[in-house]
């Protein structure tokens, strides 16, 4: 029996585990809310009655806290992770019955519903 060739080895390993990790990222990419529509920015501040009622899914990053309301909830200020979706934050208000601790920085998925001129999270998860 032939003797498998270190440099194979040595090259093989580290390629296998390359591409698990990008299958991983892959199928990871879109996250629980992958079959929601982007939200867009601009589409809101152009005209935010068009999109009302509708979820969508907003990679943010949270810029500061507004507002807080115990028992009711907080505002915050967030960005779009991705530049082609515009510059400048918009406001989302989070429902204390969510529990989450937010800190400038901090980046999520959130599931955002459009109520009347208000952005609702209904749900978010971080990445």
């Amino acid at each position: 029996m032939a003797k498998p060739n270190p440099l194979l080895l040595a090259l093989g390993i580290p390629a296998a585990v390359l591409v698990f990790v990008a299958a991983v990222l892959i199928t990871r990419q879109g996250g629980k809310f992958a079959d929601l529509p982007p939200f867009s920015p601009e589409a809101y501040r152009k005209d935010w009655a068009t999109l009302q009622g509708n979820a969508y899914v907003f990679a943010g990053q949270v810029d500061r806290q507004l507002a807080y309301v115990e028992g009711s909830g907080r505002v915050l200020s967030v960005k779009p992770v991705d530049p082609s979706m515009g510059a400048g934050a918009v406001p989302v208000r989070v429902p204390a019955a969510l529990g989450a601790n937010f800190e400038s920085g901090q980046r999520y998925n959130f599931k955002l519903r459009v109520r009347r001129d208000i952005l609702e999270v209904e749900d978010l998860e971080t990445f």
